[in-house]
């Protein structure tokens, strides 16, 4: 049997080869004297660096895909999360706008996935993460850590504004037909100029207070209060 992968392997297009035939080829091109002959020829070689360039920028793409991207939702994973919350909380510094960051992770999930298999617990994780994108803007980010975890990432968005995307999220995913005993968990605070791993570290915190206390909620670290500590919370 042909692997394929292996045959993927084998006639992938290399860069460094297709230097080499190129210049060969260019250098024959010298030698064809006739004007319409060399046009030609040299449309083609255009042709077909095109056609080489295209081809490596879409493999680029789908090894990006593979990296940046969970398979499962389609959304962003860790390492994305990670990268994309560098960029915003640099450009939050230096333009003092506001950044919100969600975490959320989906109550007795566990259970479900146990009593019900682990199709339908893809499934109802796949429907989560749908139900998180579709309540945020485009430029908003909505990442899957692994399991049942989520962040989601608001750039120029204050905690008000972050309530009624909360509201969005908490109507759509109890109207989930398939979701039974499993509720959600989040944790929000808003991006104070610290150090990153201090900001997850903080809305972690606030994420499993609301576990502990029962689920089924969202706790609010309180903005008025930041340096006690202080939170709130609010049931779904």
């Amino acid at each position: 049997m042909f692997d394929k992968s292996t045959l993927k392997e084998r006639f992938k297009i290399r860069p460094w080869l297709s230097g080499i035939i190129v210049t060969v080829v260019l250098i024959l091109i010298q030698g064809i004297t006739n004007f319409w002959l060399r046009t030609l020829a040299v449309t083609l070689i255009s042709i077909a660096l095109f056609l080489v360039i295209k081809k490596l920028a879409d493999e680029n793409r789908g090894l990006l895909s593979l990296v940046t991207l969970d398979e499962l939702t389609g959304l962003g994973n860790f390492r994305a999360y990670q990268e994309r919350m560098r960029l915003e909380t640099q450009r939050a510094r230096r333009r003092h706008d506001p950044l919100t960051l969600i975490l959320i992770d989906l109550d007795h999930f566990k259970n479900y996935n146990d009593s019900h298999g682990h199709r339908l617990g893809n499934e109802l994780l796949n429907s989560a993460g749908q139900i998180f994108r579709g309540a945020v803007r485009s430029i908003d980010g909505v990442y899957r850590f692994g399991g049942d975890e989520f962040a989601i990432v608001l750039p120029d968005t204050d905690i008000e504004q972050a309530r009624y995307i909360i509201k969005r999220i908490r109507h759509s995913f109890e109207s989930l037909p398939n979701r039974e005993v499993v509720t959600l968990s989040m944790g929000v605070a808003n991006y104070r100029e610290e150090a990153l791993i201090e900001f997850f570290d903080r809305v972690d915190h606030l994420l499993y207070s609301m576990k502990a206390s029962g689920g089924n909620g969202c706790q609010f670290e309180s903005s008025e209060s930041y340096a006690s500590k202080s939170s709130s919370r609010t049931a779904l």
